[in-house]
């Protein structure tokens, strides 16, 4: 028994859309995270109540040097700590995204709070998130290796790109 082309045609397309559905079709997508590891992040998310929880992410995007941007990908910060790899010598933009989710209710909130950074090559980065009982907070500190107790590092939205 031979299959017609229009039924290999279905199949195909329904096989398609299957790997959508179970992939999600969120348009997050996974930072490879390749690079060598030159940032963690330490997050701590508290919700502030039993009846609803926080999670913490932060979307990576290279920046061009007209201040575009170029989605790379979408690191769950789940743990205590995740070693990144920030491209170094180039600007990328940093959206950390925060969403609170409620047991019992279907309410969702997210608020985001977004920074540029300039990755230099050699130094390593500890970035501070936290998200405690409604109030957020992003501090970034780079760790010179000649100046052990580092510089925080000023947050910066999209619109100082073109200064930079």
């Amino acid at each position: 028994m031979t299959s017609s082309p229009l039924a290999v045609g279905r199949y195909f397309a329904a096989l398609l859309v299957a790997v959508g559905v179970l992939s999600g079709c969120s348009g997050v997508r996974p930072y490879p995270n390749s690079l060598e590891k030159n940032a963690v992040i330490r997050t701590e998310a508290d919700s502030g109540s039993i009846f609803s929880k926080v999670s913490a992410a932060v979307d990576i995007f290279s920046v061009t040097a007209d201040c575009r941007t170029e989605y790379l990908g979408t690191v769950d910060l789940k743990g205590p700590a995740v070693e990144v790899g920030i491209p170094p010598d180039q600007l990328s933009y940093l959206v950390f995204v925060f969403s609170n989710s409620s047991f019992f209710g279907s309410s969702r909130s997210t608020i985001s709070h977004e920074t540029l950074l300039e990755a230099r090559p050699g130094h390593h980065y500890d970035i501070s998130v936290s998200y405690i009982d409604d109030i957020y907070n992003v501090a970034i500190n780079d760790q010179d290796p000649r100046n052990p107790d580092g510089r925080k590092i000023a947050v910066r939205n999209m619109s100082a790109c073109k200064a930079l």
